[in-house]
């Protein structure tokens, strides 16, 4: 077997575990997401499971987390000149038909019904604003304001989630949740950078600049 198969089944295997995470929680929220349960519905044994994954939660988080360091990456490396909106909007368009947004939904209709759901999503919901954070530093550049750098990512992730919720409280229908999907992320999009001027994460030094010390007084 060449490696090029090898890695395409290694792939398979890890998509079809993150898949049948997705599925469990989405029929019968996270108290049912036990290794055996995964292991049983992707058709693979329990020891194969953590040959991927150290941990049962990873499963379920994996391909989200994944998608998101590869959306970074990807705006990232679009052209410096290029609007950040543009280059947001590209980047997510292309994603809206991957299995990441379907399972976004599927997460998102489980936490509906299970409070331990939300909460575990909430916690993800941390680690994937922290990432946007850091994606934009990266290309914004380190000397961006920090206040900028941290209000877009909180209000770009929220976004993102505000879609989500709407469009699972929408249809029940993939293919249209998709359409919906895309629609309402570049009016989320329109509305984000309508109040985020990208020339504003570059201001003029002044002491009231988040990162400076403030030593004038009133007199």
């Amino acid at each position: 077997m060449s490696s090029g198969t090898r890695a395409h089944r290694k792939n398979q295997t890890r998509e079809a575990l993150c898949a049948a995470a997705v599925s469990i929680v989405g029929e019968h929220g996270l108290d049912a997401l036990t290794a055996d349960r995964i292991a049983e519905v992707a058709g693979v044994s329990r020891r194969t499971l953590f040959n991927y994954f150290a941990r049962v939660e990873d499963v379920l988080t994996a391909t989200m987390e994944s998608a998101t360091s590869d959306m970074i990456d990807a705006i990232v490396a679009r052209p410096a000149d290029e609007p950040l909106r543009t280059s947001a909007l590209v980047v997510l368009e292309e994603l809206i038909d991957s299995p990441v947004f379907t399972q976004a939904r599927a997460l998102e209709r489980a936490a509906g019904r299970s409070a331990a759901t939300r909460r575990f999503l909430l916690e993800l919901d941390d680690r994937q604003r922290m990432a946007l954070e850091e994606g934009l530093r990266r290309r914004l550049g380190e000397d961006a304001d920090e206040l900028y750098v941290t209000s877009l990512a909180a209000a770009a992730y929220g976004v993102l989630c505000a879609v989500t919720r709407l469009v699972v409280s929408a249809t029940d229908d993939d293919a249209r949740a998709a359409e919906l999907h895309r629609a309402w992320i570049r009016r989320g999009l329109d509305h984000l950078f309508a109040g985020f001027d990208e020339s504003a994460a570059h201001p003029a030094p002044s002491p009231a600049t988040p990162g400076t010390a403030d030593t004038s007084l009133e007199s």
